[in-house]
């Protein structure tokens, strides 16, 4: 505090000096006031000068007692436990007490700590020297007519904790939870050995648990709920959970195998872990099963997944979309519907589709587009020049100028906020429908209204026939409609060659009674001499690497190379001894992979580690603000890693 405490004798001074002139009016001796007033100057003075006296004596105590600290505070330092030392801009050590003499006796901390930098050495630092593991706090030491510059930095001992909390964390409890996730399918066959299947893999499920020391739980017929350690995750990982491999091997009497999906939370609670596992296992069964997964707070780490996903037969889940896709879009006042970034003819067929359930309920639809590409050109021109589509395709930016809360989103043909065409679109929308039939990946949209996942699906325009067949009695799409659906699932499937199953061929047959013509699909799937001589100049100059794994680049300054890259990736798995492909094609900042295997080869689970995504035999990624030669070089890492782990399983 600023203020004097001599101050306060200033207002006892002029309260005596007003006595004084009082009694000098009231009394006719004026020299009894004056020597009340002498009396009154000489006290206040007497009590200034005590007061100057009592600060000088408090300053000299204080200063001994300063005087006595630093001798004392300089034995501390030296002789606690704790290793201090003081160091110069250039690291050699000026002073350093007992205990960090006997951790390091050499005179450069530079040696000691290579990557300090001892004129600015951070405030705290974590280092590991002789087993020990220390948390370095520095501070600046102010020197008075010097301009050297030292640091004091004091050491302090963290093993100890380390130790318990890494205890902790190897001991904390790990949710994990199991699921048949081809139960349904299996209890349609009746040839299926229920009970025997059942027991066996609760069996194997009981030892792949007692190995961990954890505990298991079943509460349902084919879902199970087992809690262990988090130490033994690193165990297995390094494992790759063989349990996958080894259900397979129970005999269930169909000719199907057993498959499992195992998900893995891992946090610091155990209401955090459940959550986590949960969440893992939606994901995983939107992968299509067959899998596990680690959930680490954002981070997945996938383990199996390189079998085909198998279609499902039953259409139930078909039927209750489409049932519910019907009251949303009884109460929305406008359908817009949008894809992927330069859409297909998947995703345009689709999106066709949808339109025509829309506009029998007397909905408005708009096909969301910002321009068209090679694939779909002939589509897009189709719709153009006949009345019924030609206001139906609307921009990104007429779309969020139309779009109302009332009005109802539509996503065909991705489900992953990366690429979809316009993210605001998502954002502003009230209500949101998912359709896709890729396997969940990890940037998925969270949440939406109503979504119809179907990895096992070949194409969106196969599940979009199943709904159009279950909205309503009366609907029947146009012979147009039918034949972008045909169309869709023709390029997905690569003419029924790839992910094709019976529920395939059944909504092509419905799509060809309803008026789909092969030849105007084939119409819409021809190129023009350039293109094809471009793509056959692709594949003339695709490396073949081991395992018979193919690696092209469409060359710079090559028109509609997103087409040509998925062409000619189809081209090279046609090839004799290629059993997977891969095409980069560069469109300004972006390169886009197409990836294609016969199905030995997963090109999802490669292309997955760039960030992409897709099925088994058919996939894609997009690498910005990388060069051609770094994508291929990446592409080629993400190759050498998957074989290496293929190998080692």
């Amino acid at each position: 505090m600023d203020k004097k405490p001599q101050l306060a004798f200033i207002p006892l001074f002029i309260a005596a000096a007003a006595a004084c002139g009082l009694l000098t009016v009231c009394f006719a001796e004026k020299w009894v006031a004056h020597v009340l007033l002498a009396v009154c100057v000489v006290s206040f003075s007497i009590g200034l000068i005590a007061m100057a006296a009592y600060k000088r004596a408090v300053k000299y105590a204080m200063n001994d007692i300063f005087r006595e600290n630093d001798t004392t505070a300089g034995n501390i330092i030296t002789n606690i436990a704790i290793p201090c030392v003081l160091f110069d801009s250039d690291g050699k050590i000026a002073w350093s007490n007992d205990a960090f003499s006997e951790l390091y006796p050499g005179t450069d901390i530079c040696r000691l700590i290579p990557d300090m930098d001892p004129r600015f050495p951070n405030k705290a630092q974590s280092i590991e020297y002789n087993g020990q593991h220390f948390q370095l706090m520095s501070m600046p030491v102010q020197r008075i007519r010097t301009e050297t510059r030292l640091t004091f930095q004091y050491w302090l001992d963290r093993t100890e904790a380390l130790h318990y909390s890494r205890l902790y964390e190897e001991q904390m409890p790990t949710i994990g939870l199991i699921q048949v996730d081809n139960y349904d399918d299996l209890m349609t066959d009746r040839q299926f050995h229920r009970n025997s299947v059942l027991s066996e893999v609760e069996r194997r499920v009981s030892d792949f648990v007692t190995a961990m020391d954890g505990v298991y739980r079943r509460y349902d017929n084919s879902k199970f709920f087992f809690v262990f350690e988090a130490k033994r995750i690193a165990e297995l990982e390094q494992q790759r959970f063989t349990l996958l491999d080894e259900v397979r091997e129970i005999d269930t009497g169909t000719g199907q195998p057993v498959t499992l999906s195992i998900s893995i939370g891992v946090a610091d609670r155990i209401a955090a872990s459940d959550e986590a596992a949960r969440n893992g296992m939606q994901l995983v069964l939107g992968r299509g099963g067959d899998q596990a997964v680690v959930k680490r707070g954002a981070n997945y780490a996938f383990y199996g997944g390189k079998r085909q996903v198998t279609t499902k037969n039953s259409r139930v889940k078909a039927r209750l979309f489409a049932e519910a896709l019907h009251q949303l879009m009884d109460t929305a006042d406008a359908v817009f519907i949008m894809g992927h970034r330069l859409p297909d003819m998947d995703c345009v067929g689709a999106g066709l589709g949808i339109m025509r359930c829309a506009k029998s309920i007397n909905c408005p639809a708009y096909f969301v587009l910002d321009e068209s590409n090679a694939s779909i050109d002939g589509v897009i021109e189709a719709m153009k020049e006949n009345k019924a589509y030609r206001d139906t395709i609307k921009t990104p930016e007429q779309a969020a100028q139309m779009m109302r809360s009332s009005s109802l989103l539509i996503i065909v043909d991705t489900q992953r906020k990366s690429s979809l065409l316009s993210a605001e679109l998502l954002e502003k929308a009230g209500k949101a429908v998912v359709i896709d039939h890729h396997r969940r990946a990890v940037d998925s949209i969270q949440n939406p209204t109503l979504n119809y996942l179907e990895a096992g699906s070949s194409s969106a325009c196969e599940m979009v026939t199943e709904v159009i067949q279950y909205f309503d009695d009366g609907l029947k799409p146009t012979a147009f409609e039918c034949g972008a659906l045909l169309a869709g699932i023709t390029m997905d499937t690569k003419h029924f060659s790839f992910n094709t199953g019976a529920r395939t061929f059944e909504a092509a047959s419905y799509l060809r009674r309803n008026g789909a013509d092969n030849i105007t699909v084939k119409m819409m799937f021809q190129d023009d001499m350039q293109t094809y001589r471009n793509r056959a100049k692709v594949v003339e100059n695709a490396i073949i690497m081991e395992q018979g794994i193919a690696i092209s680049a469409c060359p710079a300054g090559m028109e509609a190379t997103n087409l040509i890259a998925a062409q000619a990736a189809d081209e090279l798995v046609n090839i004799k001894g290629i059993q997977a492909s891969f095409v980069l094609a560069e469109r300004g900042q972006v390169i886009y992979i197409s990836g294609r295997s016969l199905g030995d080869i997963s090109v999802q689970l490669i292309l997955e580690k760039l960030g992409g995504g897709g099925h088994q035999s058919i996939a894609g990624a997009q690498l910005k603000d990388v060069t051609m030669d770094e994508a291929i070089s990446r592409l080629t890492e993400s190759i050498n890693s998957y074989l290496k782990e293929a190998h080692e399983q």
